[in-house]
């Protein structure tokens, strides 16, 4: 069955109605994870009734990928910020703020990422934030052409293809797995130190 596109409110009371469902899915995502989330735990935590749900959202999948959406649009608005402040750096550095940023945005929205995680097949082996990985590609590839302006175009395309998995999934690792009592700073420096390791020839 196909479902119908919601409209997005325009009225302020609409608005901030829609934001208190998606504030109070994320909140659960954040205490209880994806098992937690449901429709009726959205509507009795943000205390308002089933019609109120259905009003902005079909179901539970649809507020999903609206949280995935808004979590994928604010991790990539910083992660430009800082390829941009990154150009002017020394490649260390440069790289610390790519990894630095992306651990943050992962961190900030972990509720929905691990949400996404749970629902693929491949869990932490699969690919959830491609669109990450391809802004991260046109974005970040500005520092390995910066720093490897000798490499000829196809082994340069190669780095930054292996880059690009690598820098995604290292910070998805720091920011969402990372053992216990081990220093989240230390496995940035460490990050950067290999990914510095694949941009020096």
């Amino acid at each position: 069955m196909v479902q119908r596109q919601r409209a997005r409110p325009r009225q302020d009371r609409a608005v901030q109605t829609r934001r208190l469902l998606l504030d109070t899915a994320v909140a659960i995502l954040d205490e209880g994870g994806i098992a937690r989330l449901s429709t009726s735990s959205v509507v009795r935590e943000a205390h308002v009734s089933s019609g109120t749900f259905y009003r902005y959202f079909n179901d539970r999948d649809e507020l999903l990928a609206v949280l995935r959406d808004e979590a994928v649009h604010a991790i990539r608005d910083d992660l430009m910020v800082s390829v941009v402040e990154a150009l002017e750096a020394d490649l260390d550095e440069a790289l610390r703020r790519v990894v630095t940023t992306l651990v943050d945005g992962f961190e900030r929205h972990r509720g929905v990422i691990l949400s996404m995680v749970d629902q693929m097949p491949a869990g932490n082996n699969a690919n959830v934030l491609p669109e990450i990985e391809a802004d991260l590609h046109n974005l970040a590839s500005l520092l390995p052409r910066r720093h490897l302006p000798h490499l000829d175009p196809a082994r340069l395309e190669g780095v930054i293809f292996m880059l690009m998995g690598v820098l995604v999934s290292t910070c998805l690792r720091i920011a969402l797995a990372r053992p216990a009592g081990v220093d989240r700073d230390q496995l940035i420096e460490l990050a950067v130190a290999m990914v510095a390791a694949g941009l020096r020839d």
